[in-house]
């Protein structure tokens, strides 16, 4: 059944190889229900990735750890981490039941590609980079709802509709809630300890807000929507009930908290039934890499999901010296000002002059499109239509980069179709219609949008999100000071919201309307590589859980955005000088705190 030789790719552990033991008859010896590899095969494959196990899988596992000997729970759990994703990788969609037969199979492939000689030299230069960037509108992405059943995503039965019925409404904030819930649990903090360990006795237990009744005088921890009712008070939800909160004593932690969003809180139930809050925090979030080894065999996109393997090659092939390239992003490109459209006459100049190799690969060019908004007449469309056609006539003048690159427009807050819900449909085919006859290589996309480069998923926002978001975040007592006393600048704590909450919206309805049934194009799960936050607030750039945040700034003042994806880094450009790059690194977190609730920072880097 198994191979006498180990794989190192397979890697049950780093350690050397080592024979299996057999009878005489070869046969293996049976397994325990109990056995280290039961246990660990029951949590990785059930509980981490909601399989279900045919018969005899348990036994085979076993016998796989007996025959390659291994005893560490961590080198076992590695070895079944490698099988899973074969499997996973083994079908369009993903096995939803776990064999022996595709065990054998899954083994005997990763064995068979770890004994192969590894060639990097070259790698991916054969490859065509113009098939491998992808732009994806927020209405053509699939919906994946969440299934409380399966414990993961399912594919809507039904296509999104611009006008559901009344069930959307709820469905969208509980996909929401599940799926930051189950990020949560499966967190370090959260998950009981396989064996007794006095060190790991005290990790955090969340309680149902449903679970509290009777339990008055208790202390909690509790996870939900933080909302305000008609009585003006704050109170928590999750899916089964709420609570009344008391904010008075308060303390919150890193951050940017609003009505709308998904928090965690720490206090006491009082008894009056209200519950007094100690601390306030966001919940962990999951870094790309680790939402992909549980659900990357889901296609979120649209284009075709990517396996392990498959990522991996073409991981490599971005980072080939033929295949380096920059991406330009731009933000606030009044066509209605001569300053600005001499500015971007002159950018355009210099990166048309470049050689081939060095012409960027992708313009981003997001709004505002005209300095005053949009109002629905004829006078604006006609002027819409006029400053479109100044622009295609502007591009045609750059042979090179009508040839060589890719235009991206993404429409701002107060471009047509003007509406404040989100997603927000691409600027109109017929006031773009002379853009769509003179750039062939042009698409009109959505806010947000995606896109894809070799193995990236980059995001594109064109929002005034932190002005947004500061006029509705919660001011508690306990904080004083500008910008509420907030422990640290606002950038970062934008930027830890966001993708904390797993959502470029945390906000209430009635603040950001949101297309309920297109609420999954909103989301940033699993978090994407780049996250461009076009904003009128000044540029920033972040790295946080691996993530790279950027805010290209404002082309009124001549600034703009050079991304480069073979490298993951941007660079701000100004009047044709290099402002800053990425600046040496300063990790934020939880150091010392005596706090029952941590912060979950992760890696946020500036």
């Amino acid at each position: 059944m198994f191979s006498s030789q180990r794989s190192s790719s397979l890697a049950p552990g780093a350690g050397g190889a080592r024979g299996g033991k057999r009878g005489a008859n070869g046969s293996l010896s049976s397994s325990s229900a109990s056995s280290p590899a039961a246990l660990i095969g029951r949590k990785i494959f059930q509980q981490k990735y909601s399989l279900q196990l045919a018969p005899g899988v348990i036994d085979w596992l076993d016998q796989f750890v007996r025959h390659f000997e291994m005893e560490d729970e961590d080198e076992i759990a590695h070895t079944f981490e490698h099988l899973v994703r074969g499997c996973i990788g083994s079908g369009s969609d993903g096995p939803s039941k776990i064999t022996t037969d595709l065990l054998e199979e899954t083994y005997e492939r990763l064995r068979v590609a770890a004994d192969q000689p590894e060639d990097t030299g070259g790698a991916g230069d054969d490859l065509d980079p113009s098939q491998y960037l992808k732009i994806v509108n927020a209405f053509d992405m699939p919906a994946w709802r969440w299934d409380d059943v399966r414990g993961g995503f399912e594919k809507s039965k039904t296509a999104p509709t611009l006008a559901p019925g009344a069930l959307s409404k709820s469905q969208y904030l509980r996909d929401r809630f599940n799926i930051i819930e189950q990020v949560i649990l499966r967190n370090e903090h959260f998950c009981p300890p396989t064996v007794v360990d006095p060190e790991r006795a005290d990790y955090m237990k969340l309680t149902t807000i449903k679970n509290l009744l009777g339990r008055q005088g208790g202390h909690f921890l509790i996870f939900g929507l933080l909302t305000r009712m008609e009585d003006g008070e704050f109170y928590l939800e999750d899916l089964d009930d709420k609570v009344k909160l008391d904010l008075s004593e308060a303390t919150p932690e890193s951050g940017l908290f609003t009505e709308g969003s998904f928090v965690l809180i720490d206090g006491d139930y009082t008894l009056d039934s209200i519950f007094k809050v100690a601390e306030i925090g966001h919940p962990p979030s999951e870094r790309r890499d680790e939402a992909i080894c549980i659900h990357g065999h889901h296609d979120f996109l649209g284009i075709g999901a990517l396996s392990a393997s498959e990522e991996a090659d073409l991981i490599l092939a971005e980072q080939s010296p033929s295949h380096e390239t920059s991406f330009i992003i731009l933000s606030d490109l009044h066509l209605d000002s001569p300053k600005v459209m001499s500015g971007l006459q002159q950018v355009l100049q210099v990166y048309d002059q470049m050689e081939e190799k060095e012409i960027p690969r992708l313009f981003v060019l997001c709004g505002n499109f005209r300095s005053r908004p949009w109002l629905f007449d004829g006078e604006a469309m006609r002027e819409y239509t006029e400053l479109f056609a100044n622009l295609s006539k502007l591009l045609t003048t750059f042979e090179n980069l009508l040839t060589f690159s890719h235009f991206l427009l993404i429409p701002g807050p107060t471009d047509p179709w003007s509406s404040a819900a989100l997603p927000r449909p691409p600027i109109p085919d017929p006031l773009a219609k002379s853009l769509i006859a003179k750039v062939p290589n042009l698409t009109l996309g959505s806010n947000p949008c995606r896109v894809r480069w070799f193995s990236q998923e980059i995001v594109v926002f064109r929002d005034d999100l932190m002005g947004r978001m500061m006029r509705n975040a919660v001011r508690f007592p306990t904080e004083d000071g500008e910008g509420g006393g907030r422990k640290g600048d606002l950038r970062k704590a934008l930027v830890q919201t966001v993708l904390d909450q797993a959502h470029l919206a945390p906000l209430p309805l009635t603040v950001r309307p949101v297309l309920w049934d297109y609420d999954h194009a909103l989301r940033l799960y699993p978090m994407p590589t780049t996250l461009i936050l076009a904003d009128s607030f000044d540029p920033y750039k972040l790295v946080y859980e691996r993530c790279l945040v950027f805010n290209p700034g404002s082309f009124q003042r001549r600034i703009w955005s050079v991304y480069h994806p073979h490298m993951s880094e941007i660079k701000e450009r100004m009047e044709e000088r290099c402002v800053s790059s990425l600046s040496s690194a300063m990790i934020l977190a939880s150091d010392g705190r005596s706090l029952r609730l941590p912060a979950f920072p992760g890696e946020l880097l500036d």
